[in-house]
Order: structure tokens, then sequence, then C-alpha cells
């Protein structure tokens, strides 16, 4: 058959090849090998001690990849597994007649049957665990025994509807190569940790891959959404140095500089958005004048349980000691929308992303908010610390979120506990009624950060996890443009440090405008660090300005679309 190519909306960066794999359901170890009648007693035994074995060296793997996965991912495979009660049953019901394969299958469907059935969420969950730990152990039993290791995905790309976030860290730590999503959203928080894990990925529509059979060859091209199925000479060709450069980050760390600036010397900071120890090193590593956005929420979403203090307080810590000199901007949970614990009872919702958001969470939850503060506190001693908070609506909500931080403060030191006692406190602008609040908000904050992906959906009333709405979601709409040279401007006129992050910070068709409204300050991926600047490096700031004028006075989407150079075309057909 002939090449064929397929588009999609990058969502992590990266260019790969390999052959499909394709699953109708989130990731799971697949059954290799056909089960048999005739397993003894002791092959379940054998296999239960192998099972053991890869799932510790799955927390291992994970491990070395990312310091919070110290919560162990697969805490609950094992804690089913050397339950006393469950291998019990399933050693009853051999001995009852039934032969091994069965008896797992039989006693693993009960328990599925069971918690199918919970009105509690967390229990629910627990089915995918459960079958997990059934097509493993039922692959294992008909293995002959060897040493502890976990089938291989190196060479394979993932074709899948849905992902969680601990089946993104068994494809990591399976050595996948990439991954082609068939729905979702692309700010969700399942690509912010792939962009972490450095694991390309693609928002694909499902109808344009559903004939592919599994074992077609692919090239990912994560850096502008494109899927060659059956890549000719000529495309692997034309790939061959992205192909080959894939996983060596040392030449972009030679070749990134400390400072950023213009053609014309303008001084642009280049600041990271991580939301893993990992992504620090790295950010350190490609000279980020510091972090402007530590998205602190990663840290409860690879978890099982809510985290301590002192847990989140090792996390900080770690996270300050490898940025080791610059800012360092924690944003307060940003939960609620499409980033919701799976262990933490959460009401139901009609429109979640217009529900318990950002602060919003943690207001409702004060002992959660507390704690995350006074652990921050805690890391930010003897360090510059900056706490952000995420969803601001109101100058009252961000009064009233700054009075707690200084609050603890004062119970930290009638505890004598080290801390930081002057953090600088800032808010995060993303939704439309803080627009108009600019002024209010910067003279009352010591610093402004534009949330761009936020603003555009809130803005433009697009929800960004919605497939069939992806082409009214305009990032160079004018009213979105002129929200962030309103806010900008506000910034300016009380002499505050302002930022944007998100999409738009590390999109090089918009990169100019920004510069060209006064913006001086960008977060990005960590990754990007080095395109940006050398991006930024070709730009003239006074030519950016006379770019970002022309485009305010534009009117329509279209207008704005020609003067950047973007393609494109109304969607309402």
């Amino acid at each position: 058959m002939h090449q064929c190519l397929i588009t999609g909306t990058p969502t992590s960066d990266g260019c790969v090849t390999g052959t499909a794999v394709i699953y109708a359901a989130p990731l799971k170890p697949a059954v290799t090998a056909q089960t048999q009648a005739g397993c003894t007693v002791q092959d379940l035994e054998r296999a239960v001690s192998e099972t053991r074995a890869q799932l510790l060296e799955f927390q291992q793997n994970i491990k070395d990849r990312i310091t919070e996965s110290v919560t162990q991912i697969f805490a609950a495979h094992l804690m089913i597994l050397e339950d006393p009660v469950f291998i019990g049953q399933i050693r009853k019901c051999i001995g009852d007649g039934a032969d091994v394969p069965t008896a797992v299958r039989r006693i693993i469907d009960e328990y599925i049957a069971i918690f199918s059935k919970s009105p509690d969420l967390r229990t629910r969950e627990k089915v995918d665990d459960l079958e997990d730990l059934m097509q493993r152990l039922l692959s294992n039993l008909t293995r002959p025994a060897r040493p502890a290791a976990h089938s291989s995905l190196q060479g394979k790309i993932l074709i899948t509807p849905r992902l969680f976030p601990s089946d993104l860290l068994r494809f990591v730590s399976q050595n996948g190569e990439g991954i082609i999503l068939t729905s979702g959203g692309v700010t969700a928080h399942i690509s912010v940790l792939a962009r972490s894990l450095a694991v390309p990925m693609i928002l694909a529509d499902a109808g344009r891959l559903a004939d592919l059979p599994a074992g077609t060859p692919l090239l990912m091209d994560a850096h502008a959404g494109l899927i060659y199925a059956r890549p000719d000479a000529t495309v692997l060709s034309s790939y061959e140095s992205l192909l080959e450069t894939r996983g060596k980050p040392a030449q972009d760390r030679q070749a990134v500089k400390p400072q950023t600036r213009t053609r014309d010397g303008c001084r642009i900071r280049l600041l990271a958005a991580v939301g893993l120890v990992s992504e620090a090193k790295l950010a350190r590593e490609l000279c980020a004048e510091g972090i402007g956005l530590y998205r602190s929420e990663m840290a409860f979403l690879l978890r099982e349980d809510l985290p301590s203090e002192d847990e989140q307080y090792a996390v900080y810590s770690r996270v300050l000691n490898e940025m080791q000199t610059g800012d360092a901007v924690f944003r307060t949970l940003d939960l609620g929308g499409d980033k919701l614990l799976h262990y933490f009872p959460a009401a139901r919702e009609s429109n979640p992303f217009l529900g318990l958001r950002g602060i919003r969470f943690t207001f409702q939850h004060h002992d959660i908010f507390r704690r995350q503060l006074r652990a921050l506190l805690r890391a930010g001693h003897g360090r510059p610390l900056k706490i952000m908070f995420p969803f601001v609506s109101s100058v009252d909500s961000f009064v009233h979120a700054r009075n707690l931080v200084w609050e603890l403060t004062r119970e930290l030191a009638a505890e004598n506990r080290p801390h930081q006692a002057s953090p600088e406190i800032g808010a995060m602008i993303e939704l439309p009624c803080a627009i108009g609040l600019a002024d209010e908000l910067a003279a009352a904050a010591d610093f402004l950060s534009i949330g761009s992906n936020d603003l555009v959906q809130y803005l433009l009333a697009v929800d960004r996890t919605n497939d069939q709405v992806a082409g009214w979601h305009v990032p160079w709409h004018p009213s979105v443009l002129r929200a962030i040279h309103t806010v900008t401007e506000a910034a300016c006129r009380c002499g505050k440090p302002i930022s944007i992050c998100g999409d738009m910070a590390s999109d090089p068709k918009l990169i100019p405008v920004l510069i060209g409204m006064g913006l001086r300050a960008l977060t990005v991926p960590a990754c990007r660090i080095p395109q940006v600047q050398q991006l930024i490096e070709t730009l003239d700031a006074a030519e950016a300005k006379a770019l970002s004028d022309q485009v305010l006075k534009s009117a329509t989407v279209a207008e704005i679309a020609g003067l950047l150079g973007i393609p494109w075309t109304f969607p309402g057909g």
C-alpha cells in the first residue's frame, strides 16, 4: 500500500519512527502466550513471584525518570497481589477442581464485578488494576522461569483513544517511542506529563486511523502534528536529521546562551514551565533564567493519595535545589476541569471547566491549601520564592489568598520552623473578568502571569478538550491579543513584572507579537528553550512593535492570520 499522510494536533514535541500498536482501551500488558490447562500450583507461585518482580522493576524504572514517582504508581497492583485473601481464594478455587488459569480468571472476574458496582469512584477505578494484574499473571503462567523483566515496546508507536498518567508511565518504562491519542484535550494534564517525559504525542482523528492495522510502519512528526503511515524513502530521508537528534539534548545545551536578546539587543527572559523535578534539572542545563511556572498539581496527579506537608516540602525543595538560581514561581494547586484526582471525592459537575477549579478548589478545601502553602514557605527558606494563585477572578479572592500566606508565615514563625517570611505573591490572569481588573490586580500583586491556554478558552468560549470546536480555538483572535495587551500595559503602569505562559509563549508566529506588545518574559517548556532563543535572536524589537501595533488595530481573525502568515480558513463551513 502507498504512503498516507494524517494530520493531527501536536501535544508533545518529538520525531520518531516505529510500528503501530493499537489499543482500544488504556494500555495494559498484552498476553503474548495462550494460557493452558495443566498448570500447577507451583506454576502459580512462580507467576506470582515473577509478576511481583516485574512490578517492582516498573517502579524502579519510573523512579529513575521521575523523582515524584516514589509514591509508587504500581502500588495498587502490588497490594492486590500480596493480599493473602486474594491468593487464598485462587488456591481454594484450584482445590475445588478448576485449572490454574481458570481459577485466576474466575476470582479476578468476581472482584471486578464487585468493584464495578461500587458507588465509590476510587474503588471502581481498581478495575483497571485488576485487569492489568489478570493479564500479567496469565501471561507469566505459560512462560518459563526467567529474570525479572518487562515486555518491551521499543520501536512501537501506541494508538489509543484514552490514556491515564499511570498508563503513560508504564509506556515510558517499556521504552515506547510515541503516542497517538484519538480523543482528549491538547492541554490536558496527560499532555503536560508527556512533554515532561519527552514522549512525542499527537492528537488525531480516530476516523483517519481506523483502517491502519497493527504493525503498520509510522513516522510521527510531533513538532508539526504529521503522521506518515508507510513513509516512503523520500520522507524518511527528509526527516533523517530530526530522527538522529532525538534523545541528544547535549547539543542543545552547548548551543544555548545564558541570556536571550533580540537582534537589536532587547533583553528577553526565557523561563521554564515545569511539573517534575527532572524538568527543573533540564531547565537549568538549558540555561533557563528561572522557573516561570511550576505546576504543583503534577505531584498530586501522580499519586494514589494526598501528599502530606512534609512530602510536598521534599518535592518543592528538590525543585529549588535543581534550579539553584533565578526565579521560582510555584503555582498553587490548579485542579478541576480536565485535571481531577482519581483518589479524591469530587462532586459531579455538569460544566467542570466552569466549576470548582484552581483557587476555588483550594478555598473549598482549606486544609489542603494550608498544607501546600506551609510546604512552599518551608521549602523557600533562604531562597527567592514566588507563589502564584490560579483562576483569580477578583481582587477579593487574591487578597484572601494572600492574607492566608501571611497568616501561615506567622504560624511557622511561632513554631520556630525555618521558612521564607516574605515570598512574592502573584496572580495568574486567565479569566475574562480579570482583564477588566488588570490595573487593580497589578497594584495588589507582586507580579502577574498570563495563562494563555485558559485565557483563549474562556474568552472565546471554546472547550479546549472538545474536538468538535477545535477550529474555533484561535489564539490570534483580536480579543485575545487585545486582552494580553491590556494586562501587559497595566503591569507596566504599576511597575510590576509580567510574563506569559501556555502554548502562545512558544508559538513562533506569535512570539514577535508578544514581544512587540512589551512582554519581556516568556515561560516555555524547558525543552523548547533552544528553539525559542534562536527565533528571538532573529527578531528586531522595533519591527516587532510595529507588527503588534498593526495586529492590535485589526478586527478580524483572517486579517491577523494574513499579517502573521498563519494558514486559516473559517471553521463554519
